[in-house]
């Protein structure tokens, strides 16, 4: 089966004292599996070079954050790679 995953954007950082008015800092991944919960995040603080990782979620267990991809796209290919390699 064929996976198509997409970035929703759940979460973005604050300028000043305006709450989401920055970057955005959190997605959550659409078009996975049933059962399965994926988010993407950055990081690091907003003024340094992010840094986007990978968190599986699992209930019960603690997300496990991984990977240093440059943007959240970088790290959504990646992710899209992966899932698709377990397909063939």
């Amino acid at each position: 089966m064929i996976y198509k995953l997409i970035l929703k954007p759940i979460a973005r950082s604050r300028t000043g004292t305006q709450y989401e008015s920055g970057p955005i800092i959190l997605y959550e991944v659409e078009g996975l599996p049933d059962g399965r919960k994926i988010s993407i995040r950055n990081a690091r603080p907003a003024p340094q070079e992010p840094i986007w990782q990978v968190g599986a979620h699992v209930r019960g267990r603690e997300t496990r954050w991984t990977g240093t991809a440059r943007t959240a796209d970088e790290a959504l290919a990646h992710l899209q790679e992966e899932l698709d390699s377990v397909d063939e």
